[in-house]
């Protein structure tokens, strides 16, 4: 009968040793696992920053370049618009000229 409490008491022991390294085991993951979780969170707090850094840079580029574009656009209107102003007040301009000198004015 000793024999056999002694064997329980034996093998409750071992149970709580056993139970006692796994919560110690537990224990060393979770703190492995929160470590690894604070710096994936660092990580990805700097990659999109990156990425916003990226992202933001491109557009200011591109609308630069539209601005660069419609700018250049509207310069070569504008300067066919006064081009052809420019023809059609030539012969105008030539006839006032011609009057102020003929003295028909």
């Amino acid at each position: 009968m000793n024999d056999i409490i002694q064997s329980i008491t034996e093998a409750e022991n071992r149970a709580s040793e056993i139970k006692a390294k796994a919560l110690e085991r537990a224990t060393e993951i979770s703190a492995a696992a929160e470590e690894k979780c604070a710096r994936i969170a660092k990580e990805c707090a700097t990659d999109c920053k990156i990425m916003r850094e990226t992202a933001v840079n491109n557009a200011v580029k591109d609308a630069e370049a539209q601005y660069d574009l419609a700018i250049e656009k509207k310069t070569a209107e504008s300067r066919a618009y006064a081009d052809a102003l420019i023809k059609k007040s030539g012969p105008v301009a030539a006839e006032i000229a011609g009057r102020i000198v003929r003295g028909s004015c």
